[in-house]
């Protein structure tokens, strides 16, 4: 099965990214084994669904190429030339380093929020297992589209992009490429790519140039319908003044 029919199948890893943290099931071959239970939601090719499954194959691509730890890669071919003091994988270790915010997650609707800043980021793997700051992610955004991390026709793969569909509902015309997210808003459409772990979320967005960038960090992850969407609103209104100017 290649790369491309692999990654039409899959699974919301952020159900499973708190029992997995905590019960020691954090190998990417235990969250693949996991997404493999679940039937494809189509056949590859004919449609198209947002997949953390796909990160984590990814990363066992990249480890099975090189012969050696994703870590060891994405260290030495991005956080050491672009100066990200403040990025890392801590595998197990579940501190922080300090000063860092405190994470709250709330299960259900108007129930209470749990502490989740220690949190285990091998259950993530390769879909989110880095500990970084917003100032270490806008200098990679930028220094991504400029052009400084990857060759020519590599960006033009990346940016080439499919109709998020699954997505037209929260944000009409959505699209998204090789890991990388396009919005379009009143000047001229933005690049990013949004995540979470239980507790915390990124949201960025980066000009096509790579000089103008936001990234918006959130400590509370809220699970009711209209309070969560009025988050991401607010969140969406946020990067579109500061990359486009205040209406």
């Amino acid at each position: 099965m290649g790369v491309h029919a692999v990654w039409a199948r899959s699974h919301a890893l952020s159900r499973v990214l708190t029992p997995l943290s905590t019960r020691g099931l954090t190998g990417a071959e235990d969250l693949v084994a996991i997404a493999m239970k679940h039937p494809p939601y189509f056949k590859p090719g004919t449609s198209w669904e947002y997949s953390n499954t796909n990160y984590i194959l990814a990363g066992m691509i990249v480890e099975r190429v090189t012969g050696r730890p994703r870590a060891t890669e994405v260290r030495d071919r991005i956080v050491r030339p672009l100066g990200l003091t403040h990025t890392s994988y801590p595998g197990d270790r579940v501190s922080l380093p300090r000063p860092h915010a405190k994470s709250y997650q709330q299960w259900a609707p108007g129930g209470a929020l749990t502490d989740t800043t220690l949190f285990n980021t091998t259950a993530a793997g390769a879909a989110g297992g880095m500990v970084t700051t917003p100032a270490d992610l806008t200098r990679f955004w930028s220094a991504l589209q400029k052009g400084k991390l990857l060759k020519p026709r590599q960006m033009a793969e990346m940016h080439r992009t499919v109709l998020a569909t699954t997505m037209q509902e929260d944000l009409p015309g959505p699209r998204y490429g090789l890991g990388i997210q396009y919005l379009p808003n009143r000047c001229g459409g933005v690049w990013g790519h949004w995540g979470d772990v239980p507790g915390s979320s990124t949201a960025n967005g980066v000009s096509a140039d790579g000089k103008r960038v936001v990234v918006l960090s959130t400590t509370t992850q809220l699970v009711a319908p209209e309070a969560s969407r009025a988050v991401q609103d607010r969140t969406i209104r946020l990067i579109d003044d500061v990359l486009c100017g205040r209406h």
